[in-house]
């Protein structure tokens, strides 16, 4: 069969004669356009009497529709179907009334054209109704199975629609995630090294895969017709620029591209008052690892066995090293509480103790300490044996560490440069629900809905518990009101107060959000100070190339406009004096910012770069993941205190405790 998709031979680099200058900058993003007009189609509709309606169908869904062909105000909600139901009424369509109704007949029409060809166990399509995808499994391996996943999308800055193609593995059940797995995701390479062509691999997964399925999309009809469309034969090239780049800020002001020269050679932003005083916790077997970590932790200046130069020499402090250390009999909850109670004595006469524990890669012994630690408002700092007994490691891993204990210790290594002078506070939230299976479905025991808050300049504000209940009605509630609170609170103190919403959140939570924040923005009260939401979403479907570079990787900083005030913005990538890939580099994120108010509306230049700089003050490690800290705060917290949830352990008292979650 002709492949009409690979106009780019599969897995192959752009050649010297494809570059471009900046000012032609390109991202081929995975979305394929229907070509040519988008025909009219039919669907069923019934008008939808109340909003307690049951859906009529398990098909069915709901979409704002004209009533007659010709009104233009007032369209209330309709049942769709796709196909005929008694009490519908027969209604023609074209692809620009309602995008939303558009992409569902895209997703019908999919369905259908999969069932027609392919046999039930080559493909999967989500019990939900409400997710719009279908997977073909392209690979099987005992690990689990690669997929072609595949989703309608209405690109808005276009106005076309289509398909977003994406690679996946999917990993089977009970399966644990092994070196292999990662291989299988194309995070490692062949040799089980870190994937440096990670863009080339997943562009070329996608092209292979989408070529084996082309018996499947030369078949699409539009639901309701018999009309067919046709895909276009290459994937979406859409103009794209730079936002500026992260610059470092330090002692005195100080600035650098980057964060270990910058503390090697400036120091630290705000430095400790005194030095920490470091209390390990082993069981006796581990005193060896323990050894090592302080050794590696004091350095030296001829960097025998670590590349750190010790901790003095980079934060320009010292460290004290308890010389009475706390053995643990064993890992469990018992000995951490009594260990507690030793640190919680030691810090009456000396504030500054930090533990330190040496601990196996056991999720069960950590999460109990951490637990137990973070509700009395004491930040710890963990060390695995893993990294501890492999010198290899631990020379690359112990500058990580150091830093941890200098922010837990209650120092600032560095901010990011802001991309304004105002003073803005960026609020993170996201939720971490208690869940439980009963019958084999799944509801929320209990909802839980928390912020970080930062400055524009990512220096860690605080913690907060924004809702908390057994009732969704009333967590909204608490949530609204909580979150009001603290707008109300900031806007005397900032003239910018930005909201960072997680992908964790469900869209009642967006929208209780959102009309806080508009009330917030209308009232009268708090005119001096400006108001905006953004939803970021690193979880999507979204990806993209850049094939004027051999490795495909966009440049850092880049964005992309898919529509009216919705972007793709890379944090990681290449830079064009500096194309050589250095590590696997992740896909683009994908951010809309919600209509807040029409009035003193903030840029979106400034929120995207609020953003970029964000995505730089991520004190987890000098090579952490390159991720907003106002959402990636969110998700380590939201995480951790699923994990306490399911195992019964008291939750963090977070609003008054250092970043321990680091």
């Amino acid at each position: 069969m002709t492949n009409r998709y690979d106009n780019r031979p599969s897995g192959t680099r752009a050649t010297n004669g494809e570059s471009r200058m900046v000012d032609e900058y390109q991202v081929h993003f995975n979305f394929l356009p229907v070509g040519g007009s988008f025909p009219n189609f039919a669907v069923y509709r019934k008008l939808q009497v109340s909003p307690q309606e049951p859906r009529p169908t398990p098909e069915s869904m709901a979409y704002r529709l004209p009533p007659t062909a010709s009104a233009v105000d007032s369209w209330p909600l309709y049942w769709v179907s796709v196909d005929p139901v008694d009490g519908f009424d027969r209604f023609e369509a074209v692809s620009n009334l309602n995008p939303a109704l558009t992409c569902r007949v895209l997703f019908w029409t999919l369905v259908a054209a999969t069932r027609r060809v392919l046999q039930p166990e080559q493909f999967h399509i989500p019990d939900n109704a409400f997710i719009e995808e279908v997977s073909f499994v392209q690979r099987t391996h005992a690990e689990g199975d690669e997929r072609l996943e595949v989703q309608p999308y209405y690109l808005r800055s276009t106005q076309q629609f289509g398909y977003l193609l994406d690679f996946h593995f999917r990993l089977r059940d009970g399966v644990p995630f092994t070196r292999k797995v990662q291989q299988l995701s194309l995070s490692l390479d062949r040799s089980f090294r870190r994937n440096l062509d990670y863009y080339v691999d997943r562009d070329s997964k996608v092209r292979i895969f989408l070529c084996e399925r082309q018996d499947v999309f030369e078949s699409l009809r539009l639901t309701g017709t018999d009309r067919a469309i046709t895909l276009d034969g290459d994937f979406a090239a859409l103009p794209a620029d730079r936002l500026r780049a992260k610059t470092y800020v330090f002692a005195g002001n100080r600035e650098a591209r980057s964060q270990f020269t910058g503390l090697r050679d400036w120091g630290p932003l705000q430095p400790l008052g005194a030095p920490p005083r470091l209390l390990f916790i082993f069981r006796e077997s581990d005193r060896q690892a323990a050894r090592m970590l302080a050794q590696g932790l004091r350095g030296s200046s001829q960097r025998e066995r670590f590349s750190f130069p010790g901790f003095h020499a980079l934060f320009k402090c010292d460290i004290e090293i308890d010389s009475n250390p706390i053995v643990l009999p064993n890992l469990l909850q018992p000995s951490m509480e009594e260990a507690l109670e030793r640190v919680k004595v030691d810090r009456q006469s000396r504030p500054n103790t930090l533990p330190v524990l040496i601990l196996p890669a056991d999720d069960d012994a950590y999460l109990v300490h951490k637990a137990l630690f973070s509700r009395e408002g004491i930040s710890t700092q963990v060390c695995t044996l893993r990294i501890l007994q492999d010198e290899s490691s631990l020379k690359w891993a112990i500058a990580n560490i150091a830093l941890q204990i200098f922010c837990k210790a209650g120092g600032y290594p560095w901010k990011v440069h802001p991309a304004t002078s105002e003073r803005s506070l960026i609020i993170g939230i996201s939720q971490s629900h208690k869940l439980k299976k009963v019958d084999g479905k799944t509801s929320v025991e209990k909802y839980f809905a928390f912020s970080v808050m930062t400055d524009s300049s990512g220096l860690f504000q605080k913690i907060q518990v924004l809702g908390e209940s057994h009732e969704q009605p009333d967590y909204l509630t608490k949530l609204r009101h909580n979150l009001r609170e603290v707008l109300d609170e900031s806007a005397g103190a900032f003239a910018r107060v930005v909201i960072h919403t997680s992908f964790k959140l469900k869209h009642r939570e967006i929208d209780a959000i959102q009309k806080t924040v508009q009330e917030a923005a209308a009232s009268p009260g708090l005119v001096q100070c400006r108001f905006a939401v953004v939803k970021v979403n690193h979880k999507s479907r979204f990806f993209g190339v850049n094939r004027s570079v051999n490795s495909l990787v966009p440049y850092e900083g880049t964005r992309v406009k898919l529509g009216p005030r919705e972007y793709l913005v890379w944090f990681e990538g290449i830079f064009p004096d500096r194309p050589t890939v250095t590590k696997a580099f992740p896909g683009p994120t994908h951010l809309q910012i919600l209509r807040v108010s029409d009035e003193n509306a903030i840029t979106d230049e400034s929120l995207l770069q609020d953003l970029v700089n964000l995505s730089g003050a991520n004190w987890r490690g000098f090579n952490a993941k390159s991720a907003p800290v106002s959402v990636f705060y969110c998700h380590l917290v939201a995480d951790m205190v699923h994990d306490f949830h399911e195992r019964g352990l008291p939750l963090p008292a977070v609003k008054d405790i250092r970043p321990w979650f680091l």
